[in-house]
């Protein structure tokens, strides 16, 4: 009984005690366990908090969630941790000695409905590939844990060769899980605050296209599978899933206006890869938006649609799925986001264009339209962004003889308000 009891305390904290820790550590951790936890009577959740009233007594109370059983655990488990905020006197019961991957891990799993599944999974890469196996052989606990065990970590992580900008990742998932740890008043700070990341590293991959590569590469894609995706990325900046889950019935052709609300990603389910359709949901917040479509684009739309219904040849076999989808093959099918990737960079060697990435159409987008002189809270609307500062860190790139342009104009500009004998020297 006292085995199955533990089994469940265990499954419902998201995992077990590392029993590599020291015997005293061990036994602390599962004292700890004992605190607070669910128990089933008469088909119903009860949650059990054990705590020291004012005299220093151990006081344990019982509290009926009214809950059923079947198909309430993840509701009883809420109403839990709002108890651990609220009761009073909570206080006083010892902070959890978890190991940091095991209080992640039960973090991931608490706020699992509140984050979109490409980042959850990408949290749970984190976690699995690289937090664990650095902190977990150190048995350190998230009450033990410091700033110098995080700032070695991110050492340690840079040595191996990570990218800097991939351990900013590592920190964030660190320290809100740290958070969530402070607002449930398991630990009385969030260490992780105190603890220096590393700086941020600007890409330095290849320059943006001009203006004038970008006509050259419209020009010469007019007819590739994938011409509708690249003036997408290219006119508009869009990111590649927000390309991909374009919708026919998002355009107003009247107003002159379409809508960004769906995206295509890839997602890991049940160990495969595969697309899925997103709807009404987006990056962040700022990128469910709405662009205008001048007279010259909306003709541009008008043709795509008339060059993408080959319908009628295919007969039974068209793709009727994705009818409402802009970017679709010949046979109707959605174009998957792999397949962009793979193919421009193959349109690229074909046309001798200057090799950079899909995403770069992006950043070209944005520095164009800096250079046509719109603010960068114009181009931070445009884009989606949800602050204008990420967009200048990440988005603008100084074009080749742009210092030597403003050398100039500024010369000029005071060549005119000085007196035309003005020396120097």
């Amino acid at each position: 009984m006292f085995e199955k009891a533990q089994n469940e305390r265990q499954k419902r904290i998201g995992g077990s005690i590392d029993k590599n820790i020291d015997p005293e550590s061990y036994k602390k951790a599962e004292k700890e366990l004992q605190q607070y936890q669910l128990q089933i009577k008469n088909d119903k959740y009860y949650a059990v908090l054990n705590f020291r009233n004012a005299d220093g007594k151990r006081v344990q109370k019982w509290f009926n969630l009214n809950l059923p059983v079947k198909g309430n655990k993840r509701r009883a488990e809420m109403i839990l941790n709002e108890l651990l905020v609220n009761y009073q006197g909570y206080e006083a019961i010892e902070p959890m000695l978890l190991l940091l991957s095991q209080h992640i891990a039960q973090w991931l799993e608490a706020n699992r409905p509140n984050i979109a599944v490409t980042t959850y999974d990408q949290y749970c890469n984190i976690l699995n590939k690289h937090i664990r196996p650095y902190f977990d052989p150190r048995g350190i606990t998230i009450s033990k844990l410091t700033a110098g065990d995080i700032e070695d970590y991110y050492a340690y992580k840079i040595a191996e060769g990570l990218n800097p900008n991939s351990v900013i990742k590592h920190h964030a998932v660190i320290r809100t899980a740290l958070q969530w740890a402070v607002k449930h008043r398991y630990i009385r700070e969030n260490v992780a605050d105190f603890a220096e990341k590393p700086n941020h590293v600007r890409y330095h991959g290849a320059e943006p296209y001009t203006i004038q590569e970008i006509a050259m590469l419209l020009q010469a894609t007019v007819n590739e599978p994938i011409a509708v995706p690249i003036f997408l990325a290219s006119f508009y900046g869009l990111r590649r899933s927000e390309v991909l889950g374009l919708r026919w019935s998002a355009i107003n052709f009247e107003e002159g206006t379409f809508g960004i609300s769906t995206t295509v990603v890839r997602e890991k389910h049940e160990n495969r890869i595969i697309t899925v359709v997103r709807d009404q949901t987006t990056k962040t917040e700022s990128s469910m938006r709405v662009l205008p479509l001048p007279l010259y684009l909306s003709v541009f739309f008008k043709f795509a649609a008339v060059s993408s219904l080959p319908k009628k040849l295919c007969g039974n076999c068209y793709d009727t799925r994705y009818t409402d989808f802009l970017c679709v093959d010949q046979m109707g099918t959605l174009l998957q986001p792999d397949y962009i990737t793979q193919k421009f960079q193959q349109i690229l060697v074909k046309h001798s264009l200057r090799r950079i990435r899909f995403h770069d159409l992006r950043h070209s987008c944005a520095t164009i339209m800096l250079y046509l002189g719109y603010t960068l809270k114009d181009i931070q609307t445009w884009l989606g962004h949800s602050n204008y500062s990420f967009t200048a860190d990440t988005y603008i790139h100084s074009g080749v003889g742009v210092h030597e342009q403003m050398a100039e104009r500024l010369s000029e500009e005071l060549q005119m308000l000085l007196p035309p004998n003005f020396d120097l020297s």
